[in-house]
C-alpha cells in the first residue's frame, strides 16, 4: 500500500510539471501579440491627398530642374475629395501658364488641378518650359567676286563665284548668275566675297566711234550676211548704234553684240 501511494504521488507531480511547462510555452509565444495589440490595417499608408502632392512636387522639380523643397502647392478646395489612384499619376501643364499642374488618373478616371510656385524662381510661361530649338537662317545662292575687283575692270567667268549667304541679310538686286557679268564692267571697287548687285556693273563698251565692225543681217531668218561697216558712236553690249557703210555711203542701225560685233536690225 505504502508502495503504490509513492507510484500516486511521482504520478502527480509529473503531471504538475507537464502542466507548468505547457502553460509557459503558451504564454512566450501570446506574449508579443498581447503586447503590440491589435494592428490597424494601412495606419502607415499615405492617404490619396499625400500621395498627389508628393507626386506634384517631384514633377514640379524634376521639370524645372529644382529641389522638391523649393516646390510650394496652394491649399486644394476643402470639399475637394482625392480619391486614391490605382494607376500612376499623369501630369502636365494644360494652360499658358507653368504655375497650374492638371492632375489625372486613369483607373478610376479622374482629374484635378494644383496650384504651384516655385521658391526663387518666377512665373515662366509654357513656352519657357519648352526647349528652343535655334532656327537655321535661310541660305541663298549668290554671286560673290573671287578676287578683288577695280573699278573699271571688265569682268567675265573667272572674276566670281557662286556662294551661298544668308538671305535675310541680302538685298533684292543681288545677281545669282555668273552669266549676268559677261561684257559688264565694275563701277566701284569691290572685295573678294562681296555679292555684286545689279548697279555695281554697268555694259562695256565694247563698240567704239570711228572703228570697223563686224554687222551681221539674216540669222533670225535662216541664212546671214556680214558685212564690214564703221560704227558712228560708241556702244555698250545690247545697245542700238548707228552705223555706215563707207562703199555707198548708207547709214544702217544695229545693236551690239559683242567686241566689234553689231547685229542688223
Amino acid at each position: 500500500m505504502k508502495y503504490a501511494l509513492q507510484m500516486l504521488c511521482r504520478l502527480l507531480d509529473l503531471l504538475i510539471a507537464r502542466g507548468l511547462l505547457l502553460g509557459l510555452v503558451v504564454w512566450l509565444f501570446s506574449a508579443p501579440s498581447f503586447a503590440a495589440g491589435p494592428a490597424k490595417p494601412g495606419a502607415n499608408a499615405a492617404s490619396p491627398l499625400d500621395a498627389l502632392q508628393l507626386s506634384v512636387k517631384n514633377w514640379v522639380a524634376q521639370s524645372r530642374k529644382v529641389s522638391p523643397e523649393q516646390v510650394s502647392l496652394a491649399p486644394l478646395d476643402a470639399r475637394v475629395k482625392v480619391r486614391t489612384c490605382d494607376k500612376a499619376l499623369a501630369m502636365d501643364l494644360p494652360f499658358s501658364s507653368a504655375e497650374t499642374v492638371r492632375v489625372r488618373c486613369s483607373q478610376p478616371v479622374w482629374q484635378q488641378y494644383v496650384r504651384v510656385s516655385v521658391a526663387g524662381k518666377a512665373p515662366e510661361t509654357l513656352a519657357q518650359t519648352k526647349a528652343v530649338m535655334p532656327v537655321e537662317p535661310a541660305k541663298r545662292w549668290v554671286l560673290v567676286a573671287s578676287m578683288p575687283l577695280q573699278r573699271g575692270m571688265t569682268l567675265n567667268e573667272t572674276h566670281v563665284q557662286r556662294a551661298q549667304v544668308d538671305a535675310s541679310i541680302m538685298p533684292v538686286n543681288v545677281l545669282e548668275q555668273s552669266s549676268e557679268v559677261l561684257h559688264a564692267e565694275v563701277v566701284r571697287d569691290v572685295r573678294p566675297g562681296e555679292p555684286l548687285r545689279s548697279h555695281d556693273i554697268r555694259p562695256t563698251v565694247l563698240v567704239k566711234r570711228g572703228q570697223m565692225v563686224l554687222l551681221s543681217v539674216g540669222q533670225t531668218q535662216g541664212f546671214q550676211i556680214s558685212a564690214r561697216v564703221e560704227a558712228m558712236q560708241d556702244g555698250r553690249f545690247g545697245e542700238q548704234i548707228k552705223l555706215k557703210n563707207r562703199d555707198s555711203g548708207r547709214e544702217l542701225s544695229g545693236r551690239v553684240q559683242g567686241p566689234n560685233q553689231v547685229m542688223g536690225l
